[in-house]
């Protein structure tokens, strides 16, 4: 039997589109719209997400008054029509956020009612949904919250069909719509629950099959949470329900040989990250010391860049195998240079991370004076480094600095205010991609005349880490967009984002095996092969609504630049280079 505690994450869980897009535009319009911005009700059942909204201004508008101004969101639930119109002849601008799958409920009961049907709404009494969906219905509506108000129905009911709050389970929604058409036959019977509950759900009781126990992240409030929570509940397995990792009770999970986390549709990414993180961190009661130190191994080259300036050194001593130049001081400027760069970064510009990866943020902050101050060390030892080497690696690497200061200083005119570069779409990538790959590959070698080799070796680097950059971009789009970066994700959707990447995998795959012609490129650039596909296969986990904890797949992309390394190397001792 194992001796550790393995720790399950959920394929599927966390916002789902209709949460997502509510979110989206909440945040859109309190950063557009010049006057106050109101939420008709909570926007969605998540404490964290309500109180980010509460920082940038947005209220609550829990009732209709008899006039006001500004814009009112109806949130995701969606609303009764007569409440939405009364909102605009109290003269409120008013827009709606309500899910595209629950207004497909809403027009199907309005769309019965007027047809003359009974609309029988199989859901929860009291929801915001539900009190929505029977505003569409009607004097028609009737909604069965258990199994007493199908005992309590009137002997007649004439025409009916029979819908569902689209986070009513599954099962439930079945075995009482099999009672309904048993009294009453001949309903039509619509199952209106939404993909993304039927997949959360099947998703919690797969994960039971896994687990001793289940921890279930989401607001309290939150209907598909707590739905959640009872499926594991049915399955046989302990579920702890916390709203952020403070609730986790550490001495009770820890007793555990494995446990599952999933989350609610409406937990935002950032807290599922934070869950996952204390829990994966939790000494097993069972579990060795070996592996609770190589864990913290791990969250200490994530948290405190290292990782990251690793992953550089790795692809300054591929390239410099290849060109056959020292890996010594190559692979330590390029080290050096990108860790002084990346943490610098993050110190300047922590709003973002405060939500994409706020432990890190949390870390690099309790530490801030030792990796401001090693920062500053790592910049001045790579320049010197690079002065070493002569007057040209220095002066390249010294315009790189200032091209890194400049890329976040505001010179661009817009409007009344000033704009950095870092505020243009796909900037980043960009600027990211050049300079890592100019000084894992030109720095070393400047003083040297510039062969087709080494720019093609350049080009292909620079591709690598711009698709790199580019993955980084879709693991942090919701700390991105909620304090307005437009990243080029943000940009051009996340959609595009992935074909983009996968296109750019296949190309840079293509490239390697058709340019390794050793009559023009005595180059090994099929190298590049395992690195291409290795991102191809990295873009699949990133389809559809699949968790992405940052930790993990940070170190996922990062390995690319070592699987580049060890393909050079591979290559070397097989006699390839010689």
């Amino acid at each position: 039997m194992s001796k550790t505690m393995k720790v399950y994450l959920a394929r599927i869980a966390g916002f789902c589109l209709g949460v997502k897009r509510a979110v989206d535009m909440a945040l859109f319009t309190s950063r557009e719209s010049k006057g106050q911005v109101y939420t008709f009700g909570p926007l969605i059942h998540n404490p964290s997400v309500l109180a980010l909204l509460e920082a940038r201004g947005v209220k609550v508008l829990r009732d209709v008054p008899a006039s006001g101004e500004g814009v009112v969101i109806i949130r995701a639930h969606g609303a009764p029509p007569d409440q939405k119109e009364a909102l605009v002849r109290a003269g409120f601008n008013v827009v709606d956020a309500t899910c595209p799958r629950v207004v497909k409920v809403q027009m199907l009961a309005r769309y019965y009612a007027k047809k003359g049907f009974k609309c029988l709404l199989i859901g929860d009494k009291g929801h915001p949904e539900v009190a929505g969906i029977m505003g569409y219905a009607g004097e028609g509506g009737m909604l069965i919250s258990s199994e007493d108000d199908i005992n309590a129905l009137p002997a007649e009911i004439g025409r009916y069909v029979i819908l569902a709050q689209t986070t009513q389970d599954e099962e439930r929604f079945h075995e009482w719509s099999r009672l309904i058409l048993e009294r009453y036959p001949g309903g039509r019977v619509l199952n209106t629950i939404c993909d993304a509950t039927r997949r959360r759900q099947d998703e919690a009781r797969r994960l039971a099959g896994l687990v001793d126990a289940v921890i279930v992240a989401g607001g309290k409030e939150s209907a598909n949470t707590k739905r959640l929570a009872g499926i594991v509940k049915e399955c046989g397995k302990v579920a702890m329900a916390v709203e952020t990792e403070e609730d986790l009770d550490k001495a009770v999970i820890s007793n555990f040989r494995a446990v599952g986390i999933t989350a609610g549709a409406s937990t935002p990414n950032w807290i599922i990250n934070r869950v996952a993180r204390e829990v994966e961190a939790m000494p097993g009661a069972f579990e060795p010391a070996s592996r609770r130190a190589a864990y913290g191994l791990m969250r200490f080259l994530h948290e405190s860049t290292l990782l990251t300036a690793m992953a550089g050194g790795a692809l300054a001593a591929a390239s410099a195998m290849v060109q056959g130049f020292p890996l010594i001081p190559a692979a330590p400027i390029s080290c050096l240079y990108i860790f002084a760069m990346h943490t610098l970064n993050r110190l300047i510009d922590r709003e973002a991370g405060a939500y994409n990866d706020p432990l890190r943020v949390r870390f690099l902050i309790k530490h801030k004076v030792f990796f401001f101050g090693a920062s500053v060390l790592a910049l001045l030892l790579s320049l010197f480094m690079a002065f070493g080497l002569g007057s040209g690696p220095f002066m390249l690497l010294l315009v790189l600095t200032a091209l890194g200061a400049f890329y976040a200083a505001p010179v661009i005119p817009a409007g009344r205010k000033r704009i950095s570069l870092k505020n243009l779409p796909g900037s980043k990538a960009i600027f990211v991609s050049i300079a890592w790959a100019a000084v894992a590959v030109l720095v070393p070698g400047l003083e040297q005349p510039l062969d087709p080799c080494r720019l093609v070796w350049f080009v292909l680097s620079g591709t690598l880490v711009y698709l790199r950059t580019v993955l980084m971009e879709l693991l942090d789009v919701q700390g991105d967009r909620i304090v307005g970066k437009e990243s080029l994700v943000i940009a051009i959707g996340e959609g595009c984002a992935l074909r983009l990447i996968r296109t750019g995998a296949v190309t840079l795959a293509l490239a390697s095996i058709s340019l390794s012609v050793p009559a023009l490129f005595p180059c090994p650039l099929f190298v590049f092969l395992p690195a291409g596909v290795w991102f191809f296969y990295l873009s699949s986990l990133f389809y559809g609504e699949r968790v992405r904890e940052n930790m993990r797949l940070e170190f996922m992309v990062e390995s690319v630049f070592f699987i580049l390394f060890v393909s050079v190397f591979i290559a070397r001792i097989s006699h390839y280079l010689f």
